[in-house]
């Protein structure tokens, strides 16, 4: 315990630090040389914008997982509609996809199938994964969404055929501040939390998450939450 909280302090710190340094970088440049020119200006001042947002991005990630493992953050449960959900995630990415020129593979029943969610939470959940797969798996020119069902729970799969990750890094790869040079929680979101903040979420609607990758062949998060046949009570 006592070693995982110095490597999350030293995480935390150098993420911090970073942006700050080029804010600060930026913010003299912008100071000690009042005859720069418009254009140059806006340049330094657009950049100055975009690491304050990363830094903002960064501490609310911070205190999003604080506020979950504290019990602080209410994620209320309801009936939700997973493959709607899931379709409106995966669209919220079309331009990305499309950029890379990646094959979508995309296996979602036309019927809805219903869960015990929340909407919110299952955003961010999706948000992560699809990210994440696009990021670390373009190489293997494919992503792929499925949402499956049975008697008792609802699945859903976001997959790629990239560079994947490694058996001993898969044991660990939801634990805060994993930061391994090549771990994809790593560069989730810059802070090792993005994939541990993935997992809280989905504990807290009573699911749960698992990965399995061959690298190159498949890479697969996929997690499950209780099927609702009907309509159900808040809760």
């Amino acid at each position: 315990m006592e070693a995982s909280m110095k490597r999350m302090l030293a995480n935390v710190s150098h993420d911090l630090k970073t942006p700050l340094t080029v804010i600060a970088g930026y913010t003299e440049m912008l100071q000690s040389q009042p005859q720069i020119d418009d254009k140059e200006r806006a340049r330094l001042l657009q950049q100055v914008h975009d690491k304050t947002i990363e830094l903002i991005a960064l501490m609310n990630t911070f205190f999003d997982l604080a506020k979950l493992e504290s019990g602080d953050k209410e994620i209320p449960l309801d009936k939700v509609n997973l493959t709607e959900i899931c379709k409106k995630n995966i669209l919220l990415f079309y331009d990305w996809i499309q950029t890379k020129g990646l094959e979508t593979v995309i296996e979602i029943p036309e019927k809805p199938i219903f869960a015990l969610g929340n909407e919110e939470a299952l955003n961010r959940v999706l948000n992560n994964l699809i990210s994440n797969a696009l990021r670390y798996g373009a190489d293997g020119k494919m992503i792929g969404l499925k949402v499956f069902y049975d008697e008792e729970r609802v699945h859903v799969e976001v997959s790629d055929h990239g560079k994947g990750i490694n058996e001993t890094e898969q044991e660990s790869v939801f634990e805060r501040m994993f930061t391994l040079e090549e771990s994809r929680n790593k560069a989730f979101q810059g802070s090792g939390l993005g994939l541990t903040i993935t997992k809280r979420l989905i504990e807290e609607m009573r699911g749960d998450i698992s990965v399995q990758s061959k690298p190159f062949e498949k890479t697969s998060f996929t997690f499950s939450l209780k099927y609702l046949k009907r309509a159900c009570s808040k809760g």
